[in-house]
């Protein structure tokens, strides 16, 4: 009786061998389309918030360019026809571009990376998501220093003095304002959509961002050209001379 258990132990374990062969090829098959499901899932939501980031980017730019319409009547020319003469085209169009395939996809990635790495709405989760977002903020405002540096036509070098003289101010900044948005999208927002509200509150925070970002580029069309050693030598001689043309005239009036 053992042994014929035996063999029928072996037969079944070779019978359930063969229908995992057969039955694999259909369970791969549902792993494949499960995943071209959740690819296919993530489109529409990484769309909206493209579309969404992209826009914020361009109307605060815009409403930051006329705020600085005083400003930019001395830095940019608009042809006569203009209908708006203070606005700069190309300056939006930058961050427009900046925004949509730069500061989009790391939004997109990094609401997904936190969420998986803290998931729930728990407050101490929330909390943990919002001190990660913060940690992780500069890391976004490089990604615009450096693409819009880059989209303006300067270099690495003009990109790296740009975020070694206005990543902690903008840092800082920003603190003051993103936590309480974080909060808002982490607690009551569903993660597909939650770049894109974070866009529509962004629309506030990237007229800052676009006056600090375009800030190098204004600022070298007003530069000074530096002092070379031949003008100092010449204003210092233009000092002398007046010095000892003062002295001879105090000297005439004495003999006279």
């Amino acid at each position: 009786m053992a042994y014929r258990f035996v063999l029928f132990c072996r037969h079944l374990q070779q019978t359930r061998s063969l229908s995992s062969m057969i039955v694999n090829p259909f369970g791969v098959t549902k792993a494949i389309r499960r995943n071209q499901r959740g690819w296919r899932n993530l489109v529409k939501p990484y769309l909206i918030s493209t579309i969404g980031i992209g826009t914020s980017a361009t109307i605060g730019d815009f409403i930051c360019q006329y705020l600085e319409r005083n400003k930019q009547r001395n830095l940019f020319h608009p042809p006569p026809s203009s209908i708006l003469p203070w606005w700069d085209k190309q300056r939006s169009l930058v961050m427009c571009v900046s925004s949509t395939f730069v500061v989009a996809p790391w939004n997109f990635t990094l609401s997904r990376f936190i969420e998986n790495l803290f998931p729930g709405k728990q407050g101490a989760q929330i909390v943990k998501k919002m001190l990660t977002n913060t940690l992780l903020a500069p890391l976004g405002i490089c990604l615009v220093f450096v693409s819009v540096t880059l989209l303006n036509g300067r270099s690495f070098r003009e990109a790296k003095m740009k975020i070694k003289n206005d990543l902690v101010k903008t840092f800082l900044t920003g603190t003051c304002y993103w936590p309480f948005i974080s909060f808002i999208n982490f607690r009551f927002v569903p993660l597909d959509y939650r770049p894109f509200v974070g866009s529509l509150a962004g629309a506030i925070w990237n007229i800052y961002i676009s006056s600090i970002a375009n800030a190098t580029v204004d600022k070298s069309n007003h530069t000074k050209p530096k002092s070379t050693f031949l003008d100092v030598i010449g204003e210092k001689t233009k000092t002398e001379l007046r010095e000892i043309g003062h002295v001879l005239l105090e000297k005439n009036k004495k003999d006279l």
